[in-house]
């Protein structure tokens, strides 16, 4: 039985917030991608969330951006409220120095001293799905709980919730 990351563990475990863990292999079917996992919960696939760590062009700065799976995130917004020129994905390998998660397990939980962006659509769900520093083990938290965990900043980050509108805005907790 897969388990949480020890990290992730303690965080909520100190945190006392209300959660659930799933598990991808007690699902009904085999879970293959996020709208899989929203499926077998009778989901929305807004409801999952991705983590994304990004880094500055040089790689001397990172941010983790948490957003619907099925969101594009805008990426020269998030650079904008970083603070940066541009941004770029983080590899595999920064990522594991980084924060220590699997790519498919990545999570804000349990992470210090890298800036979270947390995209607002999340906030309009009663409990989203975020990874458990685990491959095939998400989290099911409030996203409110999940912002305070994280010491998330909110704004909008999807693409799809950008267009149309010219407001740039700094981080916003």
């Amino acid at each position: 039985m897969t388990a949480l990351h020890s990290r992730v563990a303690t965080a909520l475990r100190d945190s006392g917030v209300r959660y659930t863990v799933r598990r991808h292999s007690d699902m009904a079917f085999p879970i293959t991608s996020p709208g899989d996992f929203a499926r077998a919960l009778g989901y929305t696939p807004e409801r999952i969330a991705k983590s994304l760590l990004v880094r500055n062009q040089d790689g001397s700065a990172y941010g983790l951006v948490i957003c619907p799976a099925n969101a594009r995130i805008d990426f020269a917004h998030v650079a904008q409220a970083l603070g940066w020129r541009r941004i770029e994905v983080a590899s595999r390998l920064e990522l594991t120095q980084r924060v220590g998660y699997p790519p498919a397990g990545v999570t804000p939980l349990g992470v210090r001293d890298i800036p979270v962006l947390m995209d607002s659509a999340l906030l309009d769900n009663n409990t989203i799905l975020v990874g458990a520093g685990a491959v095939g083990v998400e989290v099911e938290i409030s996203p409110h709980a999940l912002r305070c965990l994280a010491s998330a900043h909110v704004l909008p980050l999807a693409a799809a919730a950008r267009s149309g509108s010219r407001r740039r805005s700094g981080l916003a907790t």
